[in-house]
């Protein structure tokens, strides 16, 4: 296996085999080079020199004519982005190169790319309606693409540098209400839905909740360590015989590794359930197949005959997260108790998804010390 972001690997005959991005052939299948060494320090520098090699005969290349924003970000991709951060954000900023960046911008040669451009761009995500931190997320996306252009000579400024992306009005999460929230959490109870109840009592995510092994419950305690997550991704070879893959990695920040108490009727609905499993290692996912994670889409389709079964429409999965947290807040928990129970990476994303209810809470307390 590979150090993260690298392309480097220990071969049978004790070698390294260090992996670069040549091109593509003619059916658009990654071309590769190759280098070897006895050590892994040794292979690493040979394959920066490979990279500045073809980075250089690109920029030369590119000298005599104007290289359009799709030619360069399908090189920065394949040659800069590759391997440098989790396969999972990868892909995800593959889709977000050939969904948005692409279509709107790829014809405009680097040199015409301008502020004034970039600002229509930004402006035109925003009427489409995408969320603000998918946009951001985009904007930071080509910033990053256009300041290394400009680093390597094919751009002569960033036009992002000054441009920032405003937050726009937000629509309300939808939440359960109590008596929705009751009538689910019974019908969970009568169907032994444990991932649902999971969620709806600890705010967990549905990767997190797919990728629970045994050994991450405390039963002395009554707490769960969420340490990895499950998704399924798209493989980044075309070659694959399937098209994605389950794959189990950490949690999507720092913050999102943390241990959460679990309620009293809770802990005991996961004992029953690993006592009728039999003998289990604690390796074994708890709502998967053994050393298999469960998958998200079959929970999501329990959940949704779950939901079909009490008549509740318009709720998803994510919901039982965004109720956990309105509960909280209704309850008069402190904003920085509830950001590190949701795994947000600060209290700011919190008030950002939940300031409505922060509100609805703030006008109670006023009213009580108006009676005072």
């Amino acid at each position: 296996m590979s150090r993260h972001g690298e392309n480097i690997y220990k071969r049978r005959d004790g070698r390294y085999e260090g992996r670069y991005v040549i091109g593509k052939n003619a059916s658009g299948k990654t071309r590769f080079g190759y280098v070897y060494g006895r050590q892994y320090a040794q292979v690493r520098t040979r394959l920066l020199q490979k990279k500045s090699e073809l980075l250089t005969a690109a920029a030369s290349a590119a000298s005599a004519r104007d290289v359009t924003l799709r030619e360069w970000l399908c090189y920065w991709r394949e040659n800069e982005l590759m391997g440098t951060v989790k396969p999972s954000s990868y892909q995800a900023y593959c889709r977000q190169i050939s969904l948005h960046l692409i279509p709107a911008l790829g014809d405009v040669p680097l040199s015409q790319l301008t502020p004034a451009c970039v600002h229509a761009f930004a402006g035109r995500l925003e009427a489409c309606g995408l969320a603000y931190n998918t946009r951001k997320g985009i904007f930071r996306l080509l910033s990053a693409a256009l300041r290394c252009a400009q680093e390597e000579g094919l751009a002569a400024k960033n036009p992002c540098r000054k441009i920032k992306i405003q937050l726009s009005e937000k629509a309300e999460q939808r939440v359960l209400s109590r008596p929705e929230q009751e009538m689910l959490r019974k019908e969970a109870l009568k169907q032994n839905n444990l991932p649902v109840l999971l969620s709806l009592y600890t705010g967990m995510r549905l990767g997190e909740v797919c990728a629970l092994k045994w050994q991450d419950i405390d039963w002395k305690k009554r707490t769960v360590a969420v340490r990895r997550t499950a998704q399924r991704v798209a493989h980044a070879l075309s070659s694959a015989h399937e098209s994605t893959f389950l794959m189990v990695g950490t949690p999507k920040s720092r913050r999102s590794r943390r241990v959460l108490p679990i309620p009293d009727f809770l802990i005991s609905k996961l004992r029953e359930a690993f006592f009728a499993a039999g003998s289990l290692s604690p390796e074994t996912f708890i709502f998967g197949k053994g050393a298999r994670a469960a998958e998200p889409r079959t929970l999501q389709r329990r959940f949704s005959r779950l939901l079909h079964s009490v008549g509740l429409t318009g709720v998803h999965f994510h919901t039982l997260r965004h109720s956990f947290a309105t509960r909280l807040m209704e309850l008069g928990v402190d904003i920085q108790t509830i950001s590190a129970l949701l795994g947000h990476e600060s209290a700011r994303t919190t008030l950002d998804f939940y300031g409505h209810s922060l509100t609805e809470q703030q006008i109670r307390a006023a009213s009580l010390l108006a009676s005072c």
